[in-house]
């Protein structure tokens, strides 16, 4: 019988630095102001993100959504690029951006002082922009290498790959970054016309984290995004069940090892169900402890690389598997692998392992929380993909209420071998 786990609880010598006063204000015009208020601090972390990712990608014009984020950061009612990074490092700030398949995020880490000038200037990145073909033409041979780099590492091109079969005719099918082909398709049109009806208000969420009051920051919204023209247009996405489980798909690669992605997609999606399979992939392969980590690496030596990876999206999620092996003991691998989810299938994890895993997503939440960049984009995350937020001390009473019969129930629904796809890349 393994030990018990000892309850978190965040104690009253730092409640308001880990439980900080949330507040939420949704605009007449649909946009969603969300601030944390944290004293003590002299930066502070501000955020916008918006529900376009690369799902929502036109047909054929695949990268669309990451040529738009990269596009904004061209030129502005007032500035180039030029301007642009001179003022963000004149302001002391640290400045970027990213896309994924649910949204796209711009944020900013800068000092209290700063906050209006930042304000001022992330704003008009993303609210005012302007759209000239030549930055775009740049901007596409930009990301042509970026595209030509991902293929130059199996690590990165096999998840891709994966996601093409295992997502096979739904939106999430294709790389965020697009492909050459689908890039050299898109024109200055279809830029304007995806700004114009993605980056809406009511598709906009705008995060602060902060010693600056609630009220200042809308106050501080409000007079930037008064003017913002409304497209009334609603957006319906396209979704469609996930259910391209169980393909086995070998390619040819020049490369010197076997590259082995396993992976299966689900549909259940509650924040209880993604940490269920958060707990169940960090005791499949996302430690050393791991069961995979032991068997292929330290029991049998196949590999040196070896872990899974969990990914969850609005409405699915997915568990991938990776692995390198020499291309002789490629097909041992893999066995060893579908043997290790059979057992846990079998007979599920124990309490000891259920212990870990949940002093390892409570330690590793803890410290994302208390990292402004890493605290800011989860608020986005959480509204723009799964429509609500939950406080640190939610998160972790949750963890902390799982138990192993509900885990292995739920390991039942999850690790059945016959559900899980197999790509190789095998070294021609």
């Amino acid at each position: 019988m393994g030990r018990k786990s000892k309850n978190f609880r965040i104690t009253h010598l730092h409640k308001d630095i880990l439980n900080p006063k949330v507040n939420f204000t949704l605009l007449n015009n649909g946009l969603l102001v969300v601030t944390e208020e944290v004293p003590f601090f002299n930066s502070f972390a501000l955020g916008i993100g918006v529900k376009a990712g690369s799902r929502d990608d036109y047909i054929n014009k695949e990268g669309l959504s990451h040529l738009v984020e990269h596009c904004l950061f061209r030129r502005t009612k007032n500035f180039v690029s030029r301007q642009i990074n001179e003022l963000f490092e004149k302001y002391g700030a640290y400045a970027n951006a990213y896309t994924t398949k649910e949204y796209t995020a711009f944020y900013v880490r800068a000092l209290n002082h700063n906050l209006e000038k930042v304000w001022e200037l992330l704003s008009e990145i993303v609210f005012e922009p302007n759209f000239i073909k030549n930055d775009i033409d740049k901007e596409k041979s930009i990301i042509r290498e970026e595209i030509r780099s991902y293929n130059d590492d199996p690590e990165e091109e096999i998840i891709d790959i994966t996601d093409k079969y295992l997502f096979q005719n739904t939106r999430l099918d294709h790389p965020i970054v697009g492909k050459i082909s689908t890039l050299n398709k898109i024109d200055i049109k279809d830029i304007q016309k995806f700004y114009s009806e993605f980056y809406q208000p009511s598709n906009i969420v705008i995060a602060y984290i902060g010693n600056t009051s609630h009220q200042v920051i809308v106050s501080m919204v409000e007079r930037k995004i008064a003017n913002i023209k409304t497209n009334s247009a609603s957006i319906v996405r396209n979704i469609r069940p996930i259910s391209n489980n169980n393909f086995r798909v070998v390619l040819k690669r020049q490369f010197l090892q076997s590259h082995i992605s396993i992976t299966r997609s689900f549909q259940f999606n509650t924040s209880r169900e993604r940490y269920l399979a958060a707990i169940s992939n960090l005791l499949l392969g996302d430690c050393a402890s791991s069961r995979l980590y032991k068997s292929i690496r330290e029991k049998n030596a196949l590999a040196y690389n070896i872990y899974s990876l969990f990914t969850s999206y609005s409405d699915c999620s997915a568990i991938y598997i990776y692995s390198t092996a020499n291309p002789k003991k490629q097909e041992k691998t893999i066995n060893f692998i579908f043997e290790e989810l059979e057992n846990i299938y079998d007979y599920g994890f124990s309490e000891n392992e259920l212990i870990l895993a949940k002093e390892q997503i409570k330690s590793s939440t803890i410290m994302a929380f208390e990292n402004y960049s890493e605290r800011l984009q989860a608020i986005i995350k959480s509204e723009l993909t799964y429509g609500n937020y939950e406080s640190l001390q939610e998160t972790i009473e949750l963890i902390e209420s799982i138990t192993l019969e509900e885990l292995n129930s739920f390991v039942k629904k999850l690790f059945n071998p016959n559900d899980w796809s197999t790509l190789v890349f095998q070294p021609k």
